[in-house]
């Protein structure tokens, strides 16, 4: 087999391939999710692997400067990999792929992070590394009708469900620039009240403008104000809850309830058959800090889907236990 590793050109091989492999379909690794990253300032790499005349793999790397001066590179959900391919086939992609990073990458290059979505082969070099994105992830099958979607939630959730309907809380999705400010101040007051970091406003505006009719933000309406919101976004068979807000007012009206409930019924409208909940986290490691988020998610029935984690290929061997050594001090 003849296995090549060059840049990606080709916008609409690169997301069949990404559609057709993953399970959900991962927008993190669609070729609009790196053109927003590229409009954010990001110096992306698109690379594709080519077998015998097929693209075969193909891998979004979003560049991260760290305040050492140095850098790292990202992989967010690659590389993805045809499925269909042998033990042997893959270890060759994979290889190969290895290799043209390592050849590639930039000087001050600390390390390849790859937080892919099933587990590479081994002898590649790779070392496990901390996860920058969720692990685990919550994914609800919209192949189902309303009934057996309720029936599949917790019994506390259909009641909450039914109960914010009673008091009258709305539903409405958009994707204006009032919408957006209207989101981004409820997810100022959000971080403030937990103590989380949150993007610039800049972040979530270009975003909606890259991502376009993929995306949109969810608002839950009670008494003429948004107490609940959420920004949602489209890619393949899959909607993904990105990021989520809600005030500390009005708790008792279960807001957030009624606006997953409605946006999961609004993706199979729009022909989604997956609604990704985009990260929980259970079992005997599971993070204190997600614990509540984690029960309201599960709530809504569905299957908990595993990623093997996060791995590094390192380049610069100081610099990279420099920059740990820095991230444990720091406490992170």
């Amino acid at each position: 087999m003849d296995v090549v590793c060059r840049p990606a050109t080709d916008p609409s091989a690169w997301d069949a391939l990404v559609r057709r492999v993953t399970e959900p379909s991962e927008f993190l690794e669609s070729w609009e999710w790196g053109e927003f990253q590229r409009t954010t300032g990001k110096a992306i790499i698109r690379l594709e692997v080519v077998a015998d005349g097929t693209i075969v793999a193909v891998c979004l790397l979003v560049p991260h400067t760290t305040r050492l001066g140095k850098s790292f590179l990202l992989a967010p959900r690659g590389p993805i990999v045809d499925s269909s391919l042998s033990a042997d086939e893959r270890l060759a992609v994979w290889s190969r792929f290895v290799e043209a990073v390592s050849q590639r990458r930039t000087s001050g290059t600390m390390f390849l992070k790859i937080e892919p979505n099933v587990k590479p082969p081994n002898g590649l070099g790779l070392v496990k590394g901390t996860a920058v994105h969720p692990e685990q992830t919550l994914l609800v099958d919209l192949r189902h009708s309303d009934a057996e979607l309720l029936k599949a939630m917790h019994q506390k959730t259909r009641y909450n469900i039914h109960l914010a309907e009673r008091k009258g809380v709305r539903v409405e999705w958009g994707r204006s620039a009032e919408d957006v400010e209207r989101f981004f101040s409820l997810l100022e007051r959000t971080a403030k009240r937990q103590g989380i970091g949150i993007f610039p406003r800049s972040y979530y505006v270009t975003m909606v403008e890259q991502l376009k009719e993929n995306i949109e933000v969810a608002a839950a309406w009670f008494e003429n104000t948004v107490i609940s919101a959420a920004l949602l976004t489209r890619f393949g068979n899959t909607m993904t809850y990105v990021h989520g807000a809600s005030t500390n007012e009005h708790r008792e009206v279960m807001a957030p309830h009624l606006l997953h409930w409605k946006s999961i019924q609004r993706s199979r409208e729009l022909g989604c058959t997956v609604y990704d909940f985009f990260g929980i986290s259970t079992g005997p490691n599971a993070r204190s800090d997600w614990a509540g988020m984690t029960r309201f998610k599960l709530g809504f029935g569905g299957r908990v889907r595993e990623y093997p984690g996060a791995y590094n290929l390192i380049f610069e061997r100081g610099w990279y236990y420099a920059y740990h050594f820095a991230k444990r001090l720091a406490g992170r």
